[in-house]
């Protein structure tokens, strides 16, 4: 049973996002529901396909604020990253409902948000299409992602040839350069050495300065402590815990660690 360990957030925060009841469930495909040969079997043979349901997400109600910084923490397979995307948009609640914003940035994972075939700085010009950012905007905005990167003549390479700090350099750099009202992070800060840490969190604060959500999942317990605001303890899809931070990745590490 969710339990509150700390205050709550004041009465007259504004809510940005908010999920009633939600819950995420995926159908598990046996492997003759995933090939072709054991579709055709099912087929010739008249078995029906597998019914086998998995809930990540279960009875979550959630209020996340204007100007706060969320740590999502829990064991793998909480549900952690299936809360994310579903903030995110990238799926809907199965059961109960989701509200959110429509300016949302996620950054679930490099790969997701940068094409491999092009160079950072091509990269740049097609995420500002994507959001919808005009291209003479994300030109004048060009030199200070250029500057937060640090990729050097590495901006204008295809970006398969970057690293994983690299690439997390750069689409940090794209996603929070325009102001979103929610910034979703998993586990992409953690990939980055020290100093990108430390330039990443005074970013994630001037935007919360100027209004915004930031959410983050990472196994980094250490980063959420000194970073986030207020922490979620997840357990097999459920919210476990709510509150101060230090309180819940302390509850974390007796209970997982």
């Amino acid at each position: 049973m969710r339990h509150a360990v700390a205050r709550q957030a004041p009465a007259a925060a504004e809510t940005l996002v908010q999920t009633v009841a939600a819950g995420v469930k995926y159908r598990l495909l046996s492997d003759d529901d995933l090939t072709l040969r054991g579709r055709l079997s099912r087929m010739i043979q008249r078995t029906p396909a597998s019914r086998h349901e998995f809930w990540a997400l279960r009875e979550v109600d959630l209020k996340f604020n204007r100007g706060e910084v969320v740590g999502l923490v829990g064991p793998n397979g909480s549900g952690k990253s299936t809360l994310l995307r579903m903030v995110a948009g990238v799926i809907e609640p199965s059961e109960g409902s989701i509200q959110r914003p429509a300016r949302i940035s996620a950054l679930l994972e490099p790969t997701g948000v940068l094409n491999a075939s092009l160079s950072g700085r091509q990269n740049a010009f097609l995420y500002a299409a994507l959001a919808a950012i005009p291209r003479t905007e994300m030109a004048a905005a060009m030199p200070a992602i250029e500057e937060f990167a640090e990729l050097g003549a590495f901006f204008d390479v295809p970006v398969r040839t970057y690293s994983s700090g690299m690439l997390a350099r750069l689409a940090f750099s794209l996603a929070t350069q325009f102001r979103p009202d929610v910034l979703l992070v998993d586990e992409l800060l953690s990939v980055g050495d020290e100093h990108f840490q430390k330039k990443s969190y005074f970013r994630m604060q001037k935007l919360i300065g100027k209004g915004s959500l930031v959410v983050v999942v990472s196994h980094n317990l250490g980063f959420v402590e000194s970073t986030c605001t207020r922490g979620i303890l997840l357990s097999g899809g459920r919210v476990e815990a709510d509150g101060n931070v230090g309180q819940i990745v302390s509850a974390y590490r007796k209970r997982y660690a």
